[in-house]
């Protein structure tokens, strides 16, 4: 998996974030998360993005539970393409 695969892979039905933030937005953010190669960091990365999700998805309309799950299930799609992206055995700097 290439970052281009990864951020499709993470942003994919993501609509309602992508209307409210831009797709240009999420896209850096999560290409900036993809790029990282230091679990820990990436995962800090992976939660301000998290927070400002659920933020900008409330500022939209959205009911804060709704908002948290929506935001949640995209976080976990970052995560899971980074896992991708990055294998088990790469070591972090």
């Amino acid at each position: 998996m290439n970052i281009e695969e990864a951020v499709t892979a993470a942003t994919a039905g993501s609509g309602a974030l992508l209307s409210c933030l831009g797709q240009p937005v999420v896209a850096y953010h999560v290409t900036a998360i993809m790029r990282e190669t230091d679990r820990s960091h990436a995962r800090q990365m992976q939660l301000a993005l998290l927070r400002r999700s659920i933020e900008a998805l409330v500022d939209d309309g959205l009911e804060g539970t709704e908002a948290e799950r929506f935001a949640s299930q995209f976080s976990g799609r970052v995560g899971s393409a980074w896992d991708s992206l990055h294998p088990a055995g790469d070591t972090s700097h």
